[in-house]
């Protein structure tokens, strides 16, 4: 019996959903063609021979925000395997909203905006947030109602069958219920996370330490973590523990300018002045926001009695900080 019923569980969770949308499995994706919030005009005809995630979403609700993010974290390690994302809200949402979330999230995905609600129409759309993956056939493969617990289990799983990495009973193996416990896991993480900001952000750097090594152990496969706990080792002065978070985290992302710029600032503590300027110079020429990483190269520089480049690194900082208009901040709040 116990078998049974744990075998209608994986069905349940493997099989594609019908709730979310009108569409069925193996049905093709309606065409639609639409503006972004930058003026463009996007079809889906564009991502023929692609993966494509559709995200039905709204401003005001935090579980489409999450949903974002989830797909953000999946894009960047399947776009170079051809998968792409795109979000989509209704025409009288807040677009001014929608994109300071865009912007305060890393978001860079089109935001497409359905005039007269033609795309929920025809696609469907019961429930919000609604994620929908269509495959390199224009062929709707999945759809996944809200922002469940095992939301970002699901979407890799299902991205990965699609492209082919892995077959059906790989599949129902990545869904099976022990999954649910690792998501779990990472929503505490992260709740341990934004919980250990706050205390950094009030300068209680002996309670946000402590929250943060909770996080970083119940998360032990998030970046995040690891990058403000590097960061308030820095604020304490604990270079042999900052450098070890920071090598961890870059190992686990290793993209992050943030974990690439405490890197370079541990390696600054312990001395090693050479090795962080490498650091930091390849994590300026790469960082879209590089204002904490040049300071970071003032203060090496600095240490190395080159006042001349150290001037310039610091002259650097405050135009980005100008041209930005925007604080140096080198972690952000994950939610």
């Amino acid at each position: 019996m116990i078998r049974i019923i744990l075998g209608l569980v994986i069905f349940l969770l493997c099989a594609p959903s019908a709730e979310a949308i009108n569409v069925s499995a193996g049905g093709a994706a309606p065409d639609f063609t639409t503006s972004s919030v930058d003026g463009k005009r996007i079809s889906l005809n564009e991502y023929k021979g692609k993966v494509l995630v559709i995200i039905f979403w709204r401003t005001d609700q935090e579980r489409s925000v999450l949903a974002l993010q989830d797909a953000k974290e999946i894009l960047d390690k399947f776009k170079s395997k051809g998968m792409e994302v795109v979000g989509v809200m209704e025409e009288s949402d807040n677009k001014e909203e929608a994109l300071m979330i865009f912007k305060n999230k890393g978001i860079g995905f089109p935001l497409l905006i359905d005039t007269d609600r033609k795309i929920y129409s025809d696609y469907g759309v019961r429930v919000f947030p609604t994620t929908v993956i269509i495959d390199k056939q224009g062929l709707v493969a999945y759809d996944i109602p809200s922002h469940p617990l095992t939301y970002k289990t699901k979407l890799r799983g299902y991205i990965k069958k699609v492209l082919g990495e892995i077959d059906e009973s790989e599949l129902e193996e990545t869904l099976s219920p022990h999954k649910e416990e690792q998501d779990k896991s990472s929503m505490e993480a992260s709740r341990l996370y934004n919980l250990a900001l706050k205390f950094t952000e009030s300068r209680i750097f002996d309670t946000a330490i402590d929250m943060t090594v909770k996080a970083v152990n119940a998360g032990p496969e998030m970046a995040e973590p690891r990058i403000l706990l590097g960061f308030l080792y820095l604020e304490t002065k604990e270079a042999d523990k900052a450098l070890e978070a920071f090598k961890k985290a870059v190992e686990l992302d290793p993209k992050s300018h943030d974990a690439q710029t405490g890197l370079g600032g541990a390696l600054i503590l312990k001395g090693d002045i050479d090795k962080a300027i490498e650091v930091l110079n390849s994590a300026a020429v790469a960082n879209p926001y590089p204002q904490m990483t040049y300071y970071e190269l003032g203060k090496a520089y600095e240490s190395k009695g080159d006042k001349a480049k150290a001037s310039e690194m610091y002259k650097k900082a405050i135009e980005k900080l100008i041209d930005k208009k925007i604080l140096p901040s080198s972690i952000s709040k994950c939610e």
